[in-house]
C-alpha cells in the first residue's frame, strides 16, 4: 500500500513539476493595431506692412520740383519664413494715375521712374548707401535676392522670423520724388507700389 502511495505522490509531483515548468516557457500571444501618422510641411511667406500705406507728397516751390522731395521710414516690413525668399517691389502702372487735374498745360503721363527707392535692414545694411534707385516701369526692384539693393553678395534672405533674425528680417524704405521741371500737367495723381515677397527659386 505504501509503494502504490509513493507512486500516486511521485506522479503528483511529476505532474506539477511539468506543469509548472510548462508555464514558465509559455509566451502569450501577441497583437498590433498601426497608427499611420503623416506630415506636410507647408512652406510659409509672411510679408507685414507695419506703416501706414499712404504716402503724400506735395510738391509747391520750384525747390522741391528741382531737388525732390525724400520721406525716410515711412514704409516699414517685416518677414517670417520657412524658405529661403527674395523681396521685390515694382509698381503697379509704369505712370502715375490722374485723379484730378489742376492745369490744362503739361502732360498728364508721369512716369514711375520719378520714384526712388532706398531700402535698408534694421542692421543699416544697404548697396546704395545713401542714393536711391529709380523704379522702371513696371520692372521688379529686387530689395533681397538677385541684384538686391540690401545684400552686397545678391542672395536671397534665409528662412526665419524678425523676431529672432530682426536685423535681417526687418526694413525701413525710403522715398524720394523727383519730377523735375518737365512740363508735366498740374493735378492729384496715385500710384500703388507692390511690394512681393516670394520663394527664391
Amino acid at each position: 500500500m505504501k509503494n502504490v502511495f509513493k507512486l500516486r505522490m511521485l506522479a503528483v509531483v511529476a505532474v506539477a513539476s511539468f506543469t509548472l515548468s510548462s508555464s514558465a516557457f509559455a509566451q502569450l500571444p501577441t497583437d498590433n493595431e498601426n497608427v499611420y501618422v503623416s506630415l506636410e510641411l507647408q512652406g510659409v511667406l509672411d510679408l507685414t506692412l507695419l506703416t501706414d500705406p499712404n504716402v503724400d507728397f506735395i510738391f509747391s516751390t520750384i525747390p522741391q520740383y528741382v531737388d525732390g522731395i525724400t520721406k525716410t521710414n515711412v514704409t516699414e516690413l517685416r518677414v517670417e519664413s520657412t524658405v529661403p525668399w527674395d523681396l521685390h517691389v515694382n509698381a503697379e502702372t509704369a505712370t502715375w494715375e490722374q485723379f484730378t487735374t489742376y492745369s490744362l498745360a503739361g502732360s498728364p503721363s508721369v512716369p514711375s521712374s520719378i520714384i526712388g527707392i532706398r531700402a535698408i535692414d534694421a542692421a543699416g545694411n544697404s548697396l546704395i548707401g545713401s542714393g536711391f534707385t529709380a523704379l522702371t516701369g513696371t520692372d521688379n526692384l529686387a530689395i533681397i535676392g538677385d541684384g538686391g539693393i540690401v545684400d552686397a553678395g545678391d542672395t536671397p534672405g534665409a528662412a526665419g522670423t524678425y523676431l529672432t533674425s530682426p536685423n535681417t528680417h526687418q526694413f525701413r524704405v525710403d522715398y524720394r520724388l523727383s519730377p523735375g521741371l518737365d512740363t508735366y500737367q498740374a493735378g492729384y495723381y496715385g500710384m500703388n507700389l507692390i511690394y512681393t515677397l516670394a520663394e527664391d527659386l
